[in-house]
């Protein structure tokens, strides 16, 4: 859901140590998915005779395989025992779907590397679930065993395999929410989808908003179709102005799911849709500036107009604290501040924030976002009356220097 970044060189190194240590799917109506996002375990990944560009060499096709790890017993618990064969230096687990039975067919999830202890014959055992994080399904889960690196003159086993199945109950959801007044529509996000990973994703998520008022009111939106990239859905059938309790639910049909509804959450009581955003403390979004660094806010609650402050845009990839310092109003406006920000490494030493008198305000930000560089958004403000103001940013009026209509 929950991925900071600094600079884009950062930001692509950590992307691919993800996807390198997490690709896996959870039960085998994703396997599909995840054959497309995973590799396979191919000997000149692992074989110390393998070139630097993967191509093979001499001394690796003439490098003889290792012997297959002997005897390996995998219990209904999860109890794993395998023989250590000679000069192995390392053994690694995989689970795969049932029917790869190749050597070099794709994996789902796989295990750190388990050290040799002795020169062969020796008993690896303990818990799977000590060795590799899982989801719910069926696999085949194999061990190979691999030389050190040093060892030209070895290469990887062939896999020793065993059939295992896991199942287990869903969490029940967490869900996060946000109010859009400019048009008037909910957007509802599961938040934890990524525990669904290691069990399995649900068939859909029921969130339902029922009226405080009026219990006739009540309004479900549903969130299908879920994955790592999918975890969201929008509804504009809301009351504006209406109170709204929350509560969440997930439904699976998963043959894995021992629980095919799961327990209630209570999202939420007692929030009013209305006259200005409203946003729940971990919804996630993201401008897509500088590489997903910057991002505007979507409300601000209780801004003080005389002195101004900080506020703080903490829903998105990085969080931002923004100073307003008051200056004189310029013409048209109601209060005028400059914008810095110090947060690197895009600060924001230039901005301006004109709380016009007609209710509306520009935000705009001078400094170079590459590779957008400057930009600017809009909104509207409500007086409380104490001194402070409500803020709230429409994000359809965001343009940057690199849009046509800047």
């Amino acid at each position: 859901m929950k991925l900071r970044k600094l600079l884009s060189l950062l930001l692509m190194v950590c992307v691919l140590g993800l996807l390198c240590t997490s690709c896996a799917t959870t039960a085998l109506d994703n396997i599909n998915t995840y054959y497309a996002e995973v590799g396979a375990v191919m000997d000149d990944w692992f074989a110390s005779s393998t070139s630097a560009d993967g191509s093979a060499t001499e001394s690796q096709n003439a490098a003889a395989k290792l012997d297959t790890p002997a005897d390996f017993t995998l219990s209904e618990n999860g109890d794993y025992s395998f023989t250590g064969v000679a000069n192995a230096d390392y053994y690694l687990v995989y689970f795969c779907a049932p029917d790869a039975t190749g050597d070099s067919d794709p994996f789902l999830f796989s295990s750190n590397s388990i050290a040799a202890t002795g020169t062969g014959g020796e008993t690896y055992s303990g818990n799977i679930d000590d060795l590799v994080q899982y989801g719910y399904g069926e696999y085949l889960v194999k061990v190979f065993a691999f030389p050190s690196l040093n060892d030209s003159a070895h290469a990887m086993s062939t896999a020793a395999t065993a059939s295992y199945s896991f199942s287990g109950a869903q969490d029940a959801p967490v869900v996060d929410y946000l109010w859009n007044t400019f048009d008037g529509t909910v957007d509802v996000q599961l938040s934890n989808i990524d525990t669904y990973m290691y069990q399995a994703y649900p068939d859909s998520v029921e969130v339902t908003f029922t009226n405080t008022a009026d219990p006739s009111d009540t309004v479900v939106v549903t969130i299908e179709d879920l994955s790592a990239d999918h975890y969201s859905a929008t509804s504009d059938a809301l009351t504006r102005g209406a109170t709204y309790d929350i509560t969440a639910v997930n439904h699976s049909e998963n043959a894995y799911v021992t629980n095919g509804t799961s327990d209630t959450a209570q999202v939420a009581q007692g929030v009013t849709f209305g006259g200005h955003n409203v946003i729940s403390a971990d919804y996630y979004y993201t401008d897509g500036i500088a590489r997903n660094s910057f991002s505007y806010p979507q409300y601000v609650d209780r801004f003080d107009l005389i002195n101004g402050g900080v506020f703080n845009c903490g829903n998105s990839s990085i969080s931002f604290n923004f100073t307003a310092t008051p200056t004189a109003a310029s013409a048209g406006s109601a209060y005028t501040y400059s914008m810095t920000s110090d947060n690197r490494p895009f600060a924001i030493q230039d901005g301006t924030l004109e709380l016009y008198t007609d209710g509306t305000f520009r935000f705009d930000q001078y400094s170079e976002m590459p590779p957008q560089g400057p930009s600017h958004i809009e909104g509207i403000w409500t007086d409380n009356g104490d001194g402070t103001a409500n803020l709230s940013f429409d994000h359809s009026t965001l343009r940057t220097s690199l849009d046509p209509d800047y």
